[in-house]
């Protein structure tokens, strides 16, 4: 396929079991979004309850970050097994399913009675997280198939809730650990989960999928790329040269498989021309690294003002709503940005400020006053990325693969979070600068890879 040629596109979800057909654009925005709000709140606050878990447990830091990677790691490895179900059996059937497993992963989590426990539970949740987000950008679209004008703001919208999410958890999570436990925490996402779900049910489109088989074979072939590829990164400092060796070894051969199997499946997964795509695949990768880059800091900075600047977990949280503002003002703006520069320019806006967010915090952090502009610019380049990838992801989707299309971007979005968390979150402070780097790469990509996504 020529890199200037967009993919063939059709309407996801096209037909329904039940009238009405369509339902209220602005109900099911409001719906998905809160669905997406919670799941994405979890991505940093459970990073602000840790040392509250740490203290429970006598967890070691190892034992601890595996807490916070279960959920990012089961949140990048099924997100595109969750767009590929979206397209298999209908997104409204997978957006309540995720919200129901992340539901019973969350009481889990609270009644634990081991940190070995609680990673199960986190786990678990983000494998609820995986159904949520592939599914609630196919309902978004599907509603706006009479107002495709609108499609951008909508998508803007959601995005801002994915990011006014990773903003507030810490604020959220840090009240809740530190006027009740981090057990309660989970009971309190759990109770959201199913309230968000009501709200939902009478809201939300009776969707049929496309009806064609599942690619099994390809789905297993990626879950095992995708979490060793994550593994190692967490864990490879620990492991002798031969466990390292080894894994790298199922890296390669799981890739190797997922291309043999999508190259002779009737029906693949994610076909090779998708992958083929320049401006796909460039979006793909920009997504995982510029989400490195701000999860890193986020991870790092939240647990920086407790250590160094004696924050409470509820402090630290209020102290980083400042995020939470910058993230507001691009969500507000980001469909106007957008139609007026163009996706593509808007996603260069955003990876620029994004660094230029980033790169000053680590000389500041000795004073929290010198953070508040820089935390604001990241906040609102960080804000800006998100739609603009999330509207590159479904511009060069192929025809009856929006699902996938949309499990790649969120999936991609999850597995930076986990590399952050495994690779940069452990090196403290000297991480940020790191990250500010990650988020250069992630501009220079986006410069010369990301092209006709308008």
């Amino acid at each position: 396929m020529a890199e200037g040629t967009a993919p063939t596109t059709s309407p996801p979800d096209t037909r329904a079991d039940v009238a009405p057909r369509r339902r209220s654009p602005g109900l099911v925005l409001a719906s998905t979004s809160l669905g997406t709000l919670l799941v994405i709140l979890l991505t940093s606050g459970l990073n602000i309850a840790s040392p509250a878990i740490r203290t429970t447990f006598a967890a070691d830091q190892s034992a601890l970050a595996w807490v916070l990677s279960g959920y990012t790691l089961a949140f990048a490895m099924f997100t595109l097994a969750g767009g590929a179900l979206v397209d298999r059996f209908g997104a409204r059937r997978v957006f309540f399913a995720g919200l129901g497993t992340f539901t019973a992963a969350s009481l889990a989590a609270a009644a634990a009675p081991a940190v070995e426990v609680v990673t199960i539970g986190t786990f678990g949740q983000g494998l609820g997280a995986a159904l949520v987000l592939p599914s609630a950008l196919s309902l978004i679209q599907f509603v706006h198939q009479d107002v495709p004008e609108k499609l951008p703001w909508a998508i803007g919208i959601w995005a801002g809730a994915n990011a006014l999410g990773a903003a507030i958890g810490p604020v959220i999570c840090g009240a809740v650990v530190s006027v009740a436990s981090w057990r309660f925490m989970f009971v309190l996402v759990a109770a959201l989960a199913v309230l968000f779900g009501l709200i939902g049910r009478p809201v939300l489109p009776r969707l049929q999928g496309g009806g064609h088989r599942l690619d099994l074979p390809g789905l297993a072939a990626m879950i095992v790329l995708l979490g060793t590829a994550t593994f190692l990164a967490h864990d490879w400092a620990a492991l002798p040269l031969p466990g390292v060796a080894l894994l790298i070894v199922i890296i390669v051969a799981a890739g190797w498989l997922f291309v043999r199997v999508e190259r002779r499946s009737t029906t693949p997964m994610l076909p090779l021309a998708q992958l083929r795509d320049v401006p796909f695949s460039a979006n793909a990768v920009v997504t995982v690294v510029g989400t490195g880059a701000f999860f890193a800091t986020l991870y790092i900075l939240s647990q920086a003002l407790q250590d160094e600047l004696g924050m409470s977990a509820f402090i630290a949280g209020i102290a980083l709503l400042p995020l939470a503002g910058g993230n507001i003002i691009a969500a507000l703006a980001a469909g106007r940005i957008i139609g007026g520069l163009g996706n593509r320019n808007a996603m260069i806006l955003g990876s620029a400020l994004l660094v230029t967010g980033i790169a000053p915090i680590p000389l500041l952090s000795g004073s929290y006053p010198g953070l508040v502009a820089p935390l604001i610019i990241t906040g609102i380049g960080w804000g800006l990325m998100v739609p603009t990838t999330s509207h590159a992801g479904l511009a060069r989707a192929l025809k009856g693969k929006e699902g996938v299309a949309s499990g790649v971007t969120a999936g991609g979005r999850e597995f930076g979070a986990a590399l952050a968390a495994a690779t940069l979150f452990p090196l403290g402070m000297p991480g940020i600068l790191a990250a500010a780097a990650v988020g250069a790469l992630s501009l220079a990509i986006v410069a010369l890879g990301v092209r006709h996504v308008d």
